[in-house]
């Protein structure tokens, strides 16, 4: 986003050429640093070609036009992180929950040939491209992202919610809340939890308790 951003600044609506954006980008355009960024801003969709030159594309003016956190900057956000094949393929494979870096890089080594320095380079990209979306809680978990206008439905497990896991942004009685569905033994079972953003460690541990309590022996 910094780089768009310094592009949309000096450029505003209008097109760049290849040595204007490397200037931007305080690299030469014949180096390999260059080509590394302008193939990352190419394939996240942020900039667009227009003939011989590239332009700031749609998708990032509407990064750009809307709150960080806004359920517009992160469906957009999140669709820019799905644009490279590479990692549509492991949010497809990994829908709700995102493993580990080393896991998704160990994934990427085996089955889609990378080395291991690129492995764990684009491991740690996707996490962190992810969180910088908005999208990925702190215990990896995917958040699903609601449009602003829709009205979200309460679920008991079953029904259309019942096959969603992951974390998902909710409103409940007027107040933000997450939720989040907890596999527990088989993949047919799992615990759907409703809690508000701000629920602290100390808190989290006392609900685990009461449920410790409730089906205790």
């Amino acid at each position: 986003m910094s780089d768009t951003r310094r592009l949309y600044e000096e450029y505003s609506h209008g097109t760049f050429s290849r040595p204007e954006l490397a200037s931007a980008l305080n690299v030469s355009s014949t180096s390999g640093p260059f080509a590394q960024r302008l193939s990352s801003l190419r394939q996240f969709g942020v900039i667009e070609a227009s003939g011989s030159d590239y332009k700031v594309s749609e998708s990032f003016k509407t990064m750009n036009s809307n709150a960080r956190g806004s359920a517009a900057f992160k469906a957009e956000a999140l669709r820019a992180i799905q644009r490279p094949d590479t990692f549509r393929e492991l949010l497809e494979a990994f829908p709700s929950k995102l493993p580990s870096q080393d896991r998704l890089a160990a994934r990427l080594e085996t089955q889609r040939r990378f080395n291991a320095d690129a492995a764990a380079r684009a491991a740690k990209v996707l996490e962190e491209s992810l969180r910088y979306a908005g999208v990925l809680d702190s215990s990896n978990n995917i958040i699903a992202v609601r449009d602003a206008d829709e009205a979200p439905a309460a679920s008991d497990g079953g029904g259309e919610d019942g096959g969603r896991s992951g974390v998902e942004e909710a409103a409940l009685g007027g107040t933000a809340t997450l939720r989040a569905e907890i596999p527990v033994g088989d993949e047919d079972r799992k615990v759907v939890v409703h809690y508000p953003r701000d629920l602290s460690a100390v808190d989290a541990k006392k609900v685990g308790a009461v449920l410790a309590a409730i089906v205790g022996d």
